[in-house]
């Protein structure tokens, strides 16, 4: 039995080496993520005058916090090391006895930052961060800053997650650990003692909220961290006719009533990262974006040309080209074009169409194929403006 489980192990590592040799690694790789609460499996509580008092139980924890992780790949044999900052911190609970509401936001005036550490051949890495917080409650309705911090430990078969990840295009899930915070605050004159123990997973849609915590909430996260939301777009992904051959995964679909976007209202669009269009785990130069409104999330076929039936105009287009089909000596060009669709980068403000409910958007690929490019960073930040309070 030892004998077949030693065995087992050196057929994965070698597995996994062969796998490694079609990637290289030349210098720093983005991942651009929200890490998100999640919710049946989180708990959270705070305590007044002391740490052993009777605690306050939060409900519904939602929400969670945007996290750019830059990691060196130099070496994608040796432990992979970096840094991790947080753009956005978006925290909504309910306490019905004493609070009422509980809200915690970044603090604009101090970074949220830590280390990154990943041994993908150990099986083991964590994340160490600081977490400057502004929080407020229906309690005093009074702003307290608090800092906090937390280790969020991975373990399991990270080599197989990071490599599943090099090939979907996606490091959803890569980051689906627990989150544990503690700090103290003085709340209206009073000393709190905080606690959270967060169930939290990855993937780059932000957190969706229940419209109270939405509501008591919005007032304070947008005036110091803006209304503009991030949406990853996976750089192997298209709406458009690929050549055969090519599997470009599924393109960002963002719900416009997800993020409150009304046709005849103007939207900003701003393109967040780059991609590469190679195998190569680092990041790329590329930053072209398109986009295309629908009345549907219908998608069809890689090799259809207009594979969104429900595509509307917006008053815009870009060229997006096609092919050259041949068969022996005998060629005929495949267009790719939809007149629907328009630029994104470097950004546009654009007025939502009638009869649009959703928006699709995806990397528009230098050599029109897109199953080898790679990167973990590319997205938009989406801003429908101020949420009506």
């Amino acid at each position: 039995m030892i004998e077949t489980r030693t065995t087992g192990r050196l057929a994965l590592a070698a597995g996994a080496l062969l796998a490694l040799t079609t990637l290289t690694g030349c210098g720093d790789l983005t991942i651009r993520t929200w890490v998100k609460v999640v919710e049946a499996e989180s708990s959270g509580s705070i305590r007044f005058f002391s740490p052993t008092n009777p605690p306050f139980e939060f409900e519904r924890i939602q929400g969670g916090f945007l996290a750019t992780i830059v990691v060196n790949t130099t070496d994608i044999l040796a432990p992979l090391e970096g840094t991790l900052s947080v753009d956005d911190i978006r925290l909504a609970a309910s306490e019905p006895r004493q609070l009422g509401y509980f809200c915690a936001w970044q603090d604009p005036t101090q970074p949220s930052v830590g280390s990154v550490y990943l041994d993908l051949f150990g099986g083991q890495g964590h994340t160490q961060l600081t977490a400057n917080l502004r929080t407020t409650s229906g309690f005093t309705g009074t702003v307290t800053e608090i800092s906090a911090e937390t280790e969020l430990n991975l373990e399991g078969d990270l080599l197989s997650a990071f490599l599943g990840a090099s090939e979907s295009g996606s490091a959803d899930g890569l980051f689906a650990t627990r989150a544990p915070f503690e700090g103290t605050a003085d709340v209206g004159g009073i000393q709190a003692f905080f606690s959270l123990d967060l169930a939290v997973t990855n993937d780059t849609t932000p957190p969706l909220f229940d419209a109270d915590h939405l509501y008591n909430c919005a007032w304070y996260w947008e005036p110091d961290q803006g209304s503009a939301l991030y949406h990853g777009v996976n750089s192997k992904s298209s709406y458009l006719r690929a050549w055969p051959g090519d599997e470009p995964t599924a393109p960002r679909v963002i719900a416009l009533a997800d993020i409150g976007a009304l046709p005849g209202e103007t939207i900003s669009l701003a393109q967040i990262g780059a991609f590469s269009d190679s195998t190569e785990l680092e990041d790329g130069n590329k930053t072209t974006m398109t986009a295309v409104f629908s009345s549907t999330n219908q998608l069809l076929g890689t090799s259809e040309r207009y594979r969104i039936p429900g595509a509307i105009n917006a008053g815009a287009d870009i060229n997006t080209g096609g092919y050259w089909s041949c068969f022996l000596i005998f060629c005929s060009f495949k267009s790719s074009d939809i007149p629907q669709d328009f630029r994104v980068d470097p950004g546009l403000g654009i007025v939502v169409p009638p009869g649009a409910n959703y928006l699709f958007v995806a990397p528009l690929s230098p050599e029109r194929e897109w199953e080898d490019n790679s990167g973990f960073g590319f997205g938009l930040d989406v801003d429908p403006g101020p949420y009506p309070y």
